[in-house]
């Protein structure tokens, strides 16, 4: 398959930012995201295009008028970085990519090749970024069947993954002709204003935590939901009667994970004795009173589970015990623990965990994500919802190894599991019968 760029733009807001403010303060909680691209990748079958288009009707071009609208309505991703604490909202714009692929799209879909997806995409994603121009970039792919791809990059240091979810639904609601609900850009900096400056240590200590990998194979495995529905019943607990879906999958991943390293660890390896399990969390239905989903900007928070392993019991995992502390980290992000976020006290500390973390060895640490209830698959440019949302391939110099995103499944109540790790890790856990007897890896999508 080979995926051929047709042109490439930069496309300006389709008015200027006036009366908007000039400038845009970031919030604390952007400064503390990481410096990479977020991933979207939306597949669309042609089926309901319109029998005839004019020049105009064309979906390429509805989408590139749309952009410029939506720019213009988000006017920092049509900015650049004055500082570490401000964005210049100068209307430079973001990048437009149109490409072809020589293949149909349900040829694709009835083999989904992982490693192409990065194809799709009109940058490196979730690598680390020091200078990112622009904000947001998107590529509009076609395939020969008319079908096609919408793969959007978005800068984590402006949006989290909801802000992004709620850009691109509004992006499809201007192609639709559609008015929508404008973002809100003080409530984020008002609540968590910036440090600025930041100091060159935790600078260093937070790129390290987020970005010491170099590759990282990527893998795609559907949890079905009868799968979904019998590992929460084994995370089950007194104290935790009913896990969550993602709760109850990151504990059984973090489970078999471990025992894949367990296999491959070489014999100079003196192991960890600590597991340590993130996830970003929404903090916008947690604050009192809750805010609006069209809160712009990063409004999310990292939960740190920590997990000690009983060496007497090799590596096994009680998955009730780590939903537990999961449950407890997740509990423990609420308006009052925020407030307290940007004292000197707090920041100190986060920024000795952050360097103690990455330099110890006895601590294992998996990175979960997930963009579950976002609405992605509720994009609609006017040509039906998304056959497909997917993440991206290999990671080659980019984040951390251990990166595992959930992701809805395309029908039904099950998850995708996107599993990025090294190549032995991987091996292994395609071999493990407990972990098959459960996730079905890369299965077709069917349209």
């Amino acid at each position: 398959m080979e995926v051929k760029i047709i042109s490439q733009e930069i496309v300006k807001p389709s008015t200027p930012t006036l009366p908007h403010p000039e400038t845009y303060k970031v919030s604390l909680l952007d400064q503390f995201s990481p410096s990479s691209y977020m991933p979207f990748i939306l597949f669309y079958d042609s089926a309901k295009f319109p029998d005839k288009l004019s020049a105009d009707e064309s979906p390429i071009h509805q989408l590139k008028e749309s952009f410029s609208k939506a720019l213009s309505i988000y006017y920092p991703l049509a900015g650049r970085f004055k500082d570490p604490a401000t964005i210049d909202c100068n209307d430079e714009g973001g990048l437009f990519v149109e490409a072809k692929v020589n293949s149909t799209l349900s040829e694709f879909l009835k083999h989904p090749d992982i490693q192409a997806l990065n194809d799709f995409l009109p940058c490196k994603a979730n690598g680390l970024e020091k200078d990112p121009i622009p904000h947001v970039a998107v590529k509009i792919t076609r395939f020969e069947c008319g079908g096609f791809v919408v793969g959007a990059c978005l800068f984590h240091k402006v949006v989290d993954a909801l802000a992004s979810c709620v850009f691109l639904n509004n992006w499809a609601k201007l192609t639709r002709g559609e008015t929508i609900v404008e973002p809100d850009f003080a409530i984020a900096s008002s609540l968590f204003p910036p440090r600025d400056p930041l100091s060159n240590d935790f600078i260093r200590n937070f790129d390290n935590f987020f970005f010491q990998g170099t590759k990282s194979h990527m893998r795609r495995y559907l949890f079905d939901a009868n799968a979904v529905n019998v590992l929460r019943a084994k995370a089950t607990s007194e104290n935790v009667p009913n896990p969550t879906r993602v709760e109850a999958l990151a504990a059984f991943v973090a489970e078999r994970m471990t025992e894949a390293y367990s296999k491959t660890a070489k014999s100079s390896d003196p192991g960890f004795s600590t597991l340590m399990l993130t996830h970003p969390v929404n903090l916008r239905q947690r604050m009192e009173p809750p805010l609006p989903d069209n809160a712009f900007g990063n409004i999310i928070w990292l939960a740190f589970a920590f997990y000690e392993m009983d060496t007497s019991n090799g590596t096994k995992i009680e998955l009730p015990d780590l939903v537990e502390m999961l449950r407890e980290a997740f509990s423990s992000l609420n308006k009052e623990s925020m407030a307290e976020l940007d004292s000197d006290e707090a920041f100190t500390a986060l920024n000795e965990l952050l360097e103690s973390v990455y330099t110890n060895e006895n601590i294992k640490i998996y990175r979960f994500t997930s963009a579950n209830n976002m609405g992605l698959y509720d994009v609609d440019f006017g040509w039906g919802k998304p056959s497909w949302f997917a993440h991206m391939g290999d990671m080659i110099g980019y984040r951390s190894k251990q990166q595992f995103v959930f992701m809805e499944a395309t029908s039904g109540k099950g998850l995708e599991l996107w599993l990025a790790s090294d190549e032995d890790q991987i091996s292994v856990l395609e071999k493990d019968p407990q972990f098959l007897e459960y996730a079905i890896p890369n299965p077709a999508i069917s349209i």
